[in-house]
């Protein structure tokens, strides 16, 4: 399982072996719980590499998370239709002491 400290600016990367990033017509991360998305970021919040796509989470959105045990995951399409998805990660929200944007 995969911790994220609630209030901070992580970034989250997912790299590709057989796809290319550069080739991407859309890319959505999604953090869900209890049936209800959390979290979305689209391609145009993502930071492109040769072989990643990278999101940073703002302070309010990992906030939002709260120390619940969430599912995240990337969709995407490349500009020939093809769709993909990675595996669903589990992740959980831990505290801060100072649980606020600052």
């Amino acid at each position: 399982m995969t911790e994220i400290i609630i209030g901070t600016t992580p970034t989250i990367t997912y790299t590709f072996k057989t796809v290319s990033p550069s080739d991407f017509r859309a890319c959505i991360l999604t953090i869900k719980c209890n049936g209800q998305i959390l979290i979305e970021k689209n391609l145009s919040d993502a930071e492109i590499g040769t072989d990643s796509v990278s999101w940073t989470l703002s302070q309010a959105e990992t906030l939002s998370l709260g120390t619940r045990v969430a599912k995240m995951m990337c969709n995407w399409v490349t500009a020939d239709g093809t769709r993909g998805a990675s595996e669903i990660t589990t992740i959980r929200g831990d505290t801060n002491h100072i649980p606020e944007v600052i």
